[in-house]
C-alpha cells in the first residue's frame, strides 16, 4: 500500500513503534507484537481522538460539570452516570482483569500517556481549562462499560421503561399483551396494580444530553459471511456495516492498519480501548451486529425505612452519598441506593426515601462485565480459525451476533452476552419480594447460539431473532427480519459471490417492509393523483424517490390511527414516534398487528375499511406536484461532539447537510429520529468487505481518522462513503 508520508519511529517506554499514514490518512503502525501495537494505538488515539476519549471518560465518571462546564445539562448527565455507577463499578473490576489483558491495556495506556505528557492539549480542552489525568486500566474498562450500555443494553431498558410508563398511564393491558405476545402472558393484575402504585419512575435518560454524543447510540447493523464453496475466488468472504450514529464529528470508529513481525490487523478500533472491534488478520475476519439479548430486568421492590422486603425479611439498602462537583458552582449532593438485585430507582436529589413501591434496575454487566470483554479483545487477534475465534468471542459480555470467516474457507456464527438465568420472560417487572423471581446466575456461555458452515454456504445477521433452537430464551424483543430477509434473498440468488456483489448489497435500498405493506394497500388505493406515486413506486428508498416520501406519510398515518387512537392515545403516540427509539427498533411489532389481520385492532370497522379511510384522507391532502424527493427529507448535519452545534457554521466545526438514503427496513439504514432529547441517526458507520484469500480489506468510514477541526484528514473518507465507494487497506 502506498503511504502518504515516510515512516517515523516512536519510542514508548520499552516499545519501539514505526508509524505513517496511508494517503487517506489511516494510521499504520508496526511493532514486534500486540503489546507494542497496543502502545502504538494508544499513542495514535491520543493524537487523533483525545477529545473524544476524554469526553467519554468524563461522562462515565459523572464529572462533566466539574471539568468542562456547570449547567443543568451536565448536571443531569453527571447524576445519571453516578446513579448508573459506571466509575464505581470499574474501580472494583480492575482486580478481575487477567494478567495478559492487564498488560495489553497498560501498554495501551502508556501510549496515551506519552502523548498527554508531551503534546499540547487540543483546542477544546484548552478553552475549558481541563488537563486530562493519565489514562489507566480503569479508563479502558470504563469505556467498554459505557459502550456496552449506552445504545446497546439501553435499547431494552427503554422499551421496558416505556411499557411501565404505558401501564401507569392507563394503556389497556390487553392491547399490550396482544402487541407483545407471548411475552406478557405472565403479567398478572397484582403486578399491574403494583406498577400503578410506584412512587417514582426515572426518566429514560437526561432530556438534555449533548455531551453524551461521545457515547454514540447503536442498535442496528448488518453482517454476512460467505463460505469458500459459494465464493467466486474459492475463499471465504465477510461483509460488515455497523449502523451507528453518523451525524457526528469525529466519526465514532478509528480505522487502523497494524503490523506485527508475522501478521497484521486491519479494521476499526474504539478510541479509549486497545485492539480491533471489527476487522481481520491474515487468518480470520470478524464482525458483529447488536444481538438484542435481554440483559436488563426491572423488579418491583417494596421499601420500608431503608430496607427492601425479601420474603418475610427486610434487607437493608446499601446507601451512598456523593458530591457532584460543579465548576464555579456549588456541588450537588446525591443519594444513591442499591440492593442485592441492582440499583433502586429513586430521586437521587432527595436524601429521604418514602415507604412504598419502587423499581430496581438489574443489569447483568453492572458488576464484572467489562473485564471478560477486555480479555476477549486481547485474545481474539491470535485466533487461527473460526472455531478458535468462537471460543473466545462467546465470553464477551456485550450482546453481539458475531460472524467469523477464516483462511481455510470456514464461516461461523457466535452469540455473546451475559445472559441472566431467569424464570420469567424478562420483558416486564416482577416482584422482588418473591425470591423465586430473582436471577439464578448466568447462562453458561457454551449454551449460547453457535453455528459452523451451514449447508447453504452463507450466514447473515441483521438484529433479527437469533435464539438457539432448544436453548435459552436470549432475545425476547429482536428487531424485525426485513433486512435479514433481503440479505438472504440477494445472497441466495447468486451462485458464486464476489467482493463486488457484497459491496452492491451494502448499497441496497429496496424495502421488503414497503413491498409487504403495498401488497395490502394497492387494491385499496383511491383514484387520487397522489396514489399514482405509490402505484408506480419500486419500493426503493433512494435519494430521488418521491414514492418513498408518500409511502411514509401513509404508513405513519395508519400507525397513528390504529395505535394512537386505538391504544396509546394520539399525544402519547406522537411522543413514542418522535421522542423515543421504539419505532426505529421495534416497528415490526406494530406491522405484525396490522398485517396479521386481528380484527380487534380496527375497532369493529374491519381492516380494509380503516385502511381505505386513512388512504383517502392522506392522499387527498397530498399534492403530487409538491411531494419532495426522499433525500430532501433526510438531511442531517455532522455536528462536532464537543461544541454540539453551538458554534456558527462558518467556523467549520460542523459539516453538512448531507442526505441519507435508505430507511428502517432497508439494508442501508438511513434512520433519522430524536432519542432522549437528541437528534440522531442510524446509518452504516463503517463498511467493510474482505476476501480471506487476499491480504486486504475494502472499507469506507463515515468521516475520517482525526478529530481536529484543522486536520485535512477529518473528513477524508466522507465523500467516498456518501458515493458508495471503497478504499483498499492492505496488510
Amino acid at each position: 500500500m502506498r503511504v502518504s508520508s515516510s515512516r517515523r519511529t516512536v519510542r514508548i517506554g520499552e516499545f519501539q513503534i514505526d508509524a505513517c499514514r496511508t494517503p487517506e490518512g489511516v494510521m499504520q503502525l508496526w511493532a514486534d507484537d500486540d503489546l507494542g501495537l497496543a502502545a502504538g494505538l494508544g499513542w495514535a488515539h491520543a493524537q487523533d481522538r483525545l477529545v473524544q476519549m476524554v469526553l467519554l471518560r468524563l461522562v462515565g465518571q459523572g464529572r462533566l460539570g466539574e471539568c468542562l462546564q456547570a449547567n443543568d445539562e451536565t448536571l443531569a448527565i453527571d447524576i445519571w452516570a453516578r446513579d448508573m455507577g459506571f466509575a464505581r463499578d470499574v474501580a472494583g473490576e480492575v482486580e478481575l482483569v487477567g494478567e495478559d489483558a492487564r498488560r495489553f491495556a497498560e501498554a495501551y495506556a502508556s501510549g496515551v500517556n506519552a502523548v498527554l505528557a508531551r503534546r499540547r492539549r487540543p483546542l477544546e480542552l484548552l478553552l475549558v481549562g481541563h488537563r486530562p489525568e493519565p489514562w489507566q486500566l480503569a479508563d479502558v474498562l470504563l469505556t467498554i462499560k459505557i459502550m456496552t450500555y449506552v445504545g446497546l443494553a439501553q435499547t431494552q431498558v427503554d422499551f421496558e421503561k416505556l411499557l411501565v410508563q404505558s401501564i401507569r398511564g392507563g394503556v389497556p393491558v390487553d392491547g399490550l399483551r396482544r402487541l407483545l405476545a407471548p411475552h406478557l402472558d405472565g403479567l398478572d393484575q397484582t403486578t399491574v396494580d403494583q406498577l400503578r402504585q410506584l412512587r417514582w419512575v426515572a426518566p429514560l435518560l437526561p432530556p438534555s444530553v449533548r455531551f453524551a454524543t461521545a457515547a454514540a447510540r447503536a442498535s442496528a447493523s448488518n453482517n454476512w459471511a460467505v463460505s469458500a464453496r459459494r465464493s467466486a475466488t474459492g475463499s471465504a468472504l465477510l461483509a460488515s456495516d455497523p449502523h451507528m450514529e453518523i451525524n457526528r464529528l469525529p466519526a465514532l470508529w478509528y480505522e487502523a492498519v497494524l503490523h506485527t513481525r508475522d501478521d497484521y490487523r486491519i479494521g476499526i478500533t474504539m478510541p479509549g480501548v486497545p485492539g480491533l472491534v471489527m476487522g481481520r488478520t491474515s487468518r480470520i475476519a470478524f464482525s458483529f451486529t447488536y444481538g438484542f439479548m435481554d440483559m436488563v430486568d426491572f423488579f418491583v421492590d417494596e421499601v420500608r425505612g431503608s430496607a427492601v422486603r425479601r420474603g418475610d425479611r427486610w434487607v437493608p439498602l446499601a446507601v451512598r452519598q456523593e458530591q457532584v462537583r460543579r465548576k464555579g458552582a456549588e456541588p450537588v449532593a446525591v443519594t444513591l441506593r442499591e440492593n442485592d438485585l441492582g440499583v433502586l430507582e429513586a430521586d437521587p436529589r432527595r436524601p429521604d426515601l418514602e415507604d412504598g413501591l419502587y423499581l430496581t434496575r438489574a443489569w447483568s454487566a453492572q458488576r464484572g462485565g467489562a473485564a471478560p470483554s477486555l480479555d476477549a479483545i486481547s485474545r481474539v487477534l491470535r485466533a487461527r480459525s473460526v472455531v478458535e475465534a468462537q471460543a473466545v468471542l462467546r465470553s464477551i459480555t456485550i450482546s453481539c451476533n458475531w460472524l467469523v470467516a477464516d483462511r481455510n474457507g470456514n464461516i461461523g456464527y457466535q452469540q455473546s452476552g451475559r445472559l441472566p438465568d431467569r424464570a420469567h420472560s424478562g420483558l416486564y417487572p416482577v416482584s422482588a419480594a418473591d425470591e423465586a423471581n430473582h436471577w439464578r446466575g448466568w447462562v453458561d456461555p457454551t449454551r449460547l447460539f453457535s453455528m459452523l458452515n451451514p449447508s447453504d454456504g452463507f450466514l447473515a445477521t441483521a438484529n433479527n431473532d437469533l435464539n438457539a433452537p432448544g436453548g435459552p430464551l436470549a432475545v425476547n424483543l429482536p428487531m424485525g427480519s426485513y433486512r435479514y430477509d433481503r440479505i438472504c434473498a440477494v445472497l441466495s440468488a447468486i451462485d458464486r459471490l464476489t467482493v463486488a456483489d457484497l459491496q452492491r448489497l451494502q448499497q441496497d435500498v429496496t424495502s421488503p417492509h414497503a413491498e409487504r405493506f403495498m401488497a395490502l394497500l394497492d387494491p385499496l388505493l383511491p383514484e387520487l393523483p397522489a396514489a399514482a406515486l405509490l402505484r408506480d413506486w419500486d419500493f426503493r428508498y433512494d435519494l430521488q424517490s418521491r414514492g418513498a416520501t408518500v409511502f411514509e406519510l401513509v404508513y405513519h398515518a395508519i400507525l397513528a390511527r390504529v395505535f394512537g387512537d386505538g391504544l396509546f392515545g394520539r399525544e402519547a403516540w406522537r411522543t413514542i414516534v418522535e421522542e423515543t427509539t421504539t419505532m426505529t427498533d421495534y416497528f415490526h411489532l406494530f406491522d405484525n398487528a396490522i398485517l396479521g389481520g386481528d380484527p380487534s385492532w380496527f375497532g369493529g370497522q374491519g381492516r380494509d375499511a380503516v385502511l381505505r379511510e386513512v388512504l383517502e384522507q392522506t392522499l387527498a391532502a397530498t399534492d403530487p406536484e409538491t411531494v419532495p424527493r426522499w433525500g430532501a427529507t433526510r438531511r442531517v448535519m455532522l455536528t462536532d461532539i464537543f461544541f454540539g452545534g453551538k458554534l456558527p457554521r462558518w467556523l467549520g466545526f460542523d459539516y453538512g447537510p448531507i442526505e441519507l438514503a435508505g430507511n428502517r427496513a432497508t439494508v442501508v439504514q438511513g434512520g433519522i429520529f430524536t432519542a432522549h432529547g437528541r437528534h440522531t441517526t442510524f446509518a452504516p458507520s463503517w463498511r467493510m468487505v474482505t476476501d480471506l484469500g487476499r491480504d486486504e480489506a475494502h472499507t469506507a468510514l463515515a468521516g475520517g481518522p482525526t478529530g481536529s477541526r484543522f486536520s485535512r484528514h477529518r473528513l477524508a473518507d466522507l465523500g467516498r462513503w456518501l458515493a458508495g465507494e471503497y478504499k483498499v487497506l492492505r496488510g
